[in-house]
């Protein structure tokens, strides 16, 4: 530790899904995220547009002035959200329907003083809520457990619970105990990921299967890990907090410099963290909380400011930009154990989207928007999120105007700042923007245009 303070890194295992042949393709949508803030009488759950910075209206359930609410985590289509809520002593998991202001509490105060709860995620579809819970010992061994609230009788109850305990591997007897921190739920809701944390100890991650198989916990000699996240369609994408430290000089000191990534499967986790730089990575600051968006694509995560609040950024792994360069202001500092968690959801805006090789634009919108091209060329290959893709350089941007809902209709003539395209390859992106804010990007195209002006819309696979 440096002057106390824990210091942090994202590793993000495995990768988003490859990039696919496109001829028209299915947009992705405006990012939502669920985080803490600071409010009025102590720290809040809030939910902002990611690149707007807008706040959603909450029902009044959710924030209270007697509490502490944390590890926010939320469904899919955005409905449902699951936190906790810290009132001096006493500990509370609750759910809130945000569309009917309905909640529960998913444990009794008698079952928490029985066993402690820890971090807890929603499952993508809303259906059942995962907890960490203490280890179970059995003789000289200890095994991470966790549970599996069930959601079909809310907000009335009695809430089922399934408990979850891999036995793959075991954790070594030692001084303290321990129990899973963090938990993330994932692929179709079949996939978990825990924090694995070992009282005065270093904290390890595991992939896991509602049937109770599992990978071999991550773990290494000179980091700790936590904080886990995994996308709802791809088990694969997984993103955690790495801890680095550093005993060269006697005492442990923990760094904080990248992020990084890394493969992992069911079958374990090959190979070492790879810096994820292309802007991400910040020299010197904290990043922790990640979070995928439903389909890999987009990296949410928080980091912290040099002593000012700490910032959200949400992060395209297509198009290599923030939607956001500013991030957005927590109006908090040290919420990276003070709140523990970050959940996305998205809700479209551009539904689909197409550019012809004869430079006609396509579109269809669910809500009135601005609309305009993203123009990067390509001068290599590389890889993001231990995928091939392309390594881009930003050319302009080229902008369609404002239309309403509905289909959408124009043309761009392979322009950026009034001149055309000279010869090459360039991934081109219709977004929905306000001012110099990206609300959504499109599915990236591949434009190559020969030495003789000719334009060709290629797939987009780097390989």
């Amino acid at each position: 530790m440096v002057n106390g303070i824990r210091r942090f890194r994202i590793v993000a295992l495995a990768s988003a899904a490859a990039l696919a042949t496109l001829a028209s393709a299915a947009a992705r949508a405006d990012i939502f995220a669920a985080t803490c803030v600071r409010g009025p009488t102590s720290q809040d759950i809030a939910i902002f547009n990611a690149s707007l910075g807008t706040s959603v209206a909450l029902p009044g359930v959710v924030n209270t002035a007697d509490g502490i609410e944390r590890h926010p985590s939320i469904s899919s289509d955005g409905r449902r959200l699951a936190f906790a809520r810290l009132s001096g002593s006493s500990q509370r998991l609750i759910v809130a329907d945000l569309s009917t202001g309905q909640t529960a509490d998913l444990f009794t105060g008698f079952e928490i003083a029985q066993s402690p709860i820890f971090g807890s995620a929603i499952t993508p579809d809303g259906t059942a809520v995962a907890t960490g819970r203490p280890f179970r010992s059995f003789f000289s061994f200890r095994f991470p457990v966790a549970t599996l609230t069930s959601l079909s009788s809310f907000p009335s109850g009695p809430f089922s619970r399934t408990t979850l305990s891999p036995t793959r591997f075991n954790i070594p007897t030692g001084p303290g105990g321990g129990h899973v921190e963090d938990i993330a739920t994932g692929g179709g809701g079949n996939l978990l990921a825990l924090h694995l944390d070992r009282t005065f100890a270093d904290s390890w991650l595991a992939l896991v299967q509602r049937d109770g198989s599992s990978s071999l916990p991550l773990r290494m000699s000179d980091r700790t890990f936590s904080q886990p996240a995994l996308a709802a369609v791809n088990p694969a994408s997984v993103l955690f907090v790495q801890q680095l430290r550093n005993t060269g000089s006697g005492t442990n000191v923990y760094l904080d410099r990248d992020i990084a990534f890394r493969p992992a499967t069911l079958a374990g986790f090959p190979g070492t963290p790879t810096l994820l730089r292309l802007g991400v990575s910040t020299p010197g600051r904290d990043e922790s909380q990640p979070a995928l968006t439903a389909d890999g694509r987009y990296v949410g995560f928080v980091r912290d400011a040099e002593g000012a609040n700490d910032r959200l950024f949400v992060w395209d792994s297509q198009t290599q930009i923030f939607l956001n360069p500013n991030g957005i202001d927590l109006g908090a500092i040290g919420t990276a154990s003070g709140c523990r968690s970050l959940s996305l959801y998205t809700r479209s805006v551009i539904s689909s989207s197409a550019i012809s090789q004869l430079g006609n634009v396509n579109a269809t919108l669910t809500q009135a928007s601005s609309i305009g091209i993203f123009v990067q060329r390509i001068v290599g290959t590389t890889k993001v999120l231990g995928r091939k893709a392309y390594e881009l350089e930003t050319v302009g941007r080229f902008p369609l105007g404002m239309y309403g809902a509905g289909n959408v209709f124009t043309h761009w003539d392979f322009e950026v700042n009034g001149e055309p395209l000279p010869a090459g390859r360039y991934l081109v992106t219709l977004r929905a923007v306000e001012g110099d804010l990206v609300r959504e990007l499109g599915e990236p195209q591949v434009l190559r245009i020969d030495m003789r002006g000719g334009t060709h819309m290629l797939g987009k696979d780097p390989r």
